[in-house]
Parts: C-alpha cells; structure tokens; sequence
C-alpha cells in the first residue's frame, strides 16, 4: 500500500511537472510571438562627451548639432545622438568615456581637452574615431602626434588664442595698466598652454601677470578675492572650463570692486566680463561636426587635418564695462559686438 501511494504521488509530480513545462514553453512561444525583436538599430551612433555645462561649451554642442542637421544627420531618424555631461568631475568623464567604449558608437566627439584626454585611449582601444573641439592644444595634451594626416583615428579643431590680440585689448581698454591677474585650473592642459604664451608676451611689454591656480570651481571665487587685493589692475580669465563654469560670480565680485574682468570666450562676455577677442564658438562647433560628416560618410579621421585658424571677435558688454568703470572708445564700440546697454 505504501509502494502504491509513493508510486502515484511520483507519477502526480512527473505529470505536474510536465504541465508546467508545457506551460512555460506555450508562454515563452507567445511572448516571443507578441513581443517586438530586439532592437538592432542600423542608425548610425554619435556619442558626446562635455565636460561641463557653460555657455561656450554649450555653443559648441549646438553648432555640432547644427552642422548634422545641414548634412542630413538628424538625431532619431538618421543618426542616434549620445549625450553626456561630466559637471566638471574628472570621474565622471571617464566613466563616461568608458560607457561610450562598451556601447561601440560609430563616431565619438569630445567638447573640452578633458574629456578628450579621457576618451584618447578608450575610443583608440575599440577602433572608435574621435573628434575634439574646444582643445586648446592638442599636440600638447597629446590627442595627436601631428596637425596633417597621422596613423591615429583623431581629429578635431584647435581654439588656441594668440596672446597678442588678448594683450591688445587689455592695453586698449585700459592703457595705464601694469599688472594682470589670472585665474587657471593648473591641470587643464590647454590652461596651462595659454597661460605660458601669456607670460612670453606679457614679459615682451613690461606687463605683470599675477597668477592665481584653482582645482575646482569652488575655488575660484576665493582666488579671484585675492587677486583684487593684490592689488591687480585688471583680471583675464584664459578658455579655462574650471573657471569659465564660475564666471558670473567672478563677474559679480568685478562690480563690486570696480576690477575689470576680461575674457578669453564670447560666451564669458554674455555672462558679463567686460570684452573679449574670441572665436564664435557656434562656427567652431560647425567646423567640428563637419569633421563629424565627413567620418560618418567614410572618411578616416586620421585623414583630416586638425584646423586651427579661425577668425576673431571683439565682443563688448557695456552695461559691465560701465559698472566696473571703464570707458569704452567709440572707436572699439564700432568695431565690436555689443554686448548689453549702459544703464
């Protein structure tokens, strides 16, 4: 009697088991039958690294965009467009970097030498073109080994200033000026670099610059502080992503102590220093998603030339120059992009 109960109950299990079996198979048949296949989008892949979200760098970003839509490149219907900001943490950038190498996207752009730096060896791992913008030097800060055609698959645009025209505008502006301040992040290459022209050309004029380094945006109302008691007569913030991202509280600091504040960017002039000789930094990102185009239609990369000239913009925001104290000459108002009405 025991046997026989036993004897049922396994031939109970075997036959619920085998329901079971059955079931799960009708119900994985069915869900693969209403489900939609996996997605294998043929569209082409454009992944974007910026290192932090300011004006300038924004600029670059929708003059990128700009030059894909031109080309027929539109995000969701011919391309798929990858974006990601870093807010200015080195960290960050390169988890991004590594995301962008384990999705394998046809194209890579990186908007800032840092996040250039932290993709270079990821994209070159994967095959992965590259293209920067908003890198001041890239033979510097080693992204490529020439500005011609080279064997890496990188290229990009250069937005190297000449010290010279910076200089100029200062002198203009403010003619009885000695000493100049500088605010920097020390580990930005591309800082670095223009700071080391500024310091040639200004030694050739009789000019001081007084130097203040910065880590994080945090610091750089601290620096900029300093700099005023110092006793500096103006102060010029370089294409530093570190300082730029705290331009308007440098900006307000200028006011408040009547220090003129100069920049390096168009964008830093909307936000309210006093005048820059800059590039437009929408053409810049133009230029960019040209070189973008041209990979996405077969194009090596390494095939194209790194450009690096650019025309220049006197930009001039009057209400700023105004509430920090300096006169602007008729002479350079017509000359300039007004930024902004006296009050």
């Amino acid at each position: 009697m025991q046997g026989l109960i036993i004897n049922t109950a396994l031939t109970l299990t075997r036959s619920i088991q085998k329901n079971i079996s059955l079931v799960l198979s009708f119900l994985t048949l069915f869900l693969c039958a209403c489900s939609p296949e996996p997605s294998k989008s043929s569209l082409p892949v454009v992944a974007i690294s910026q290192i932090v979200q300011h004006v300038s760098l924004d600029q670059e970003r929708k003059g990128i965009m700009a030059a894909l839509e031109a080309a027929g490149y539109i995000d969701g219907k011919t391309i798929k467009v990858i974006y990601e900001n870093a807010q200015g943490n080195m960290s960050t950038a390169s988890l991004i970097a590594s995301s962008f190498a384990s999705q394998k996207p046809t194209v890579v752009i990186a908007i800032s030498t840092p996040s250039a730096q932290t993709l270079l060896k990821p994209m070159r791992d994967q095959q992965i073109p590259l293209v920067f913008t908003a890198v001041t030097d890239p033979l510097e800060a080693k992204l490529i080994t020439t500005l011609e055609q080279r064997p890496e698959a990188v290229t990009g645009i250069s937005d190297a200033l000449m010290a010279g025209p910076q200089l100029d505008l200062i002198q203009k502006l403010i003619p009885s000026v000695k000493t100049i301040g500088i605010v920097y992040n020390a580990g930005e290459t591309n800082s670095v670099k223009a700071v080391e022209q500024l310091q040639a050309e200004a030694a050739s004029r009789g000019l001081t610059l007084v130097l203040a380094t910065v880590d994080k945006s945090n610091e750089v109302i601290p620096a900029t502080t300093k700099l005023i008691g110092d006793k500096v007569e103006a102060i010029y913030i370089p294409n530093d992503n570190t300082a730029v991202a705290a331009m308007e509280s440098i900006v307000t600091l200028g006011k408040k102590y009547k220090m003129p504040i100069f920049a390096g960017d168009a964008g830093s002039v909307e936000r309210g220093a006093l005048a820059a000789q800059a590039y437009d930094r929408v053409a810049l990102g133009r230029e960019a998603g040209d070189l973008v185009v041209k990979i996405l239609k077969g194009e090596k990369a390494g095939n194209l030339i790194v450009e690096t000239s650019h025309p220049l913009v006197l930009m001039v925001n009057l209400k700023s120059a105004q509430e920090m104290g300096v006169p602007i000459p008729d002479d350079t108002k017509s000359q300039a992009k007004i930024i902004g009405d006296q009050a």
